[in-house]
């Protein structure tokens, strides 16, 4: 009796370890990728070694990045280098498992507030994670809530 009960609980461990690295894998779509599901590639990123210019750039990136969803109204609440965002455990960890380091570490996070939805935290705060092309010009690639 004892054996059986440790198969069944192998077999249910087993279960949910599959689970688990079958939403890890980076080979499928990542629902959070703005460019249908895939990673910048990394050829064709500038190194992006400060914000210049990303302000002036976010005007237009918010605005695309959210244009399906009735958010109007918005200003910035923090901008920072992926690196050194708040939660760099959740946000730069996720960014360089599901796109790599060398994108993570040419990437800036942006954290959006949307006043009308307050005091729903998750609801008015919206986070992306943006870059610089080769010719200079920042765009979106990742969009978290």
């Amino acid at each position: 009796m004892y054996y059986l009960r440790v198969i069944i609980y192998m077999c249910f461990l087993g279960i949910l370890i599959h689970a688990q690295i079958s939403f890890a894998e980076t080979d499928e779509e990542v629902p959070f990728l703005i460019d249908n599901g895939k990673c910048p590639n990394a050829q064709s990123l500038g190194h992006v070694r400060s914000d210049k210019g990303l302000i002036n750039a976010l005007n237009k990136i918010i605005p695309e990045v959210y244009k399906e969803d009735n958010y109007k109204g918005w200003k910035i609440e923090t901008i920072a280098h992926l690196s050194k965002a708040p939660h760099p455990e959740a946000y730069y960890a996720m960014a360089k498992h599901y796109c790599g380091e060398e994108i993570a570490n040419n990437s800036w996070f942006v954290e959006v507030l949307f006043p009308q939805y307050l005091p729903a935290y998750d609801a008015s705060h919206r986070q992306i994670f943006v870059t610089k092309n080769k010719q200079g010009q920042w765009f979106a690639w990742f969009r978290f809530h």
